[in-house]
């Protein structure tokens, strides 16, 4: 792969990680609705530690779970974003916007045909 396309490739991961983070810290309505549709593949992956789930009503119902739990939270990317193939991983924490992180952990994404077809995500031990 040339030096061009690697760089394409990696700004187009990049705008997955962007959209990604957007989706999950989105209000619940129709634009996290559009934002799911346009990110995740219809049969998308959501590995969790305790839970999988699929498709974008899975994915609705992750993000969803998570703003009850932890309401207020915003998710950010704390580290960098790396890339193999089809993989993008990056680290993540999570807390108030002006306050100190409740949790912190990694997302691996696997993409394919434009669009994230498995997200694991990863929780450090608290």
């Amino acid at each position: 792969m040339s030096h061009h396309h690697m760089k394409e490739a990696m700004h187009h991961m990049e705008n997955i990680v962007a959209g990604h983070l957007d989706a999950w810290n989105a209000p619940a309505g129709p634009d996290r609705t559009q934002l799911i549709a346009s990110l995740y593949a219809p049969d998308v992956f959501v590995g969790e530690p305790q839970e999988a789930m699929r498709g974008h009503d899975g994915m609705e119902q992750a993000i969803a779970r998570l703003q009850a739990q932890l309401p207020r939270t915003r998710i950010t990317r704390s580290g960098p974003i790396q890339v193999a193939q089809d993989m993008v991983t990056y680290r993540w924490s999570l807390g108030a916007e002006d306050g100190p992180a409740v949790a912190a952990g990694r997302d691996v994404l696997i993409v394919g045909g434009g669009k994230v077809t498995r997200l694991y995500v990863v929780i450090d031990a608290s």
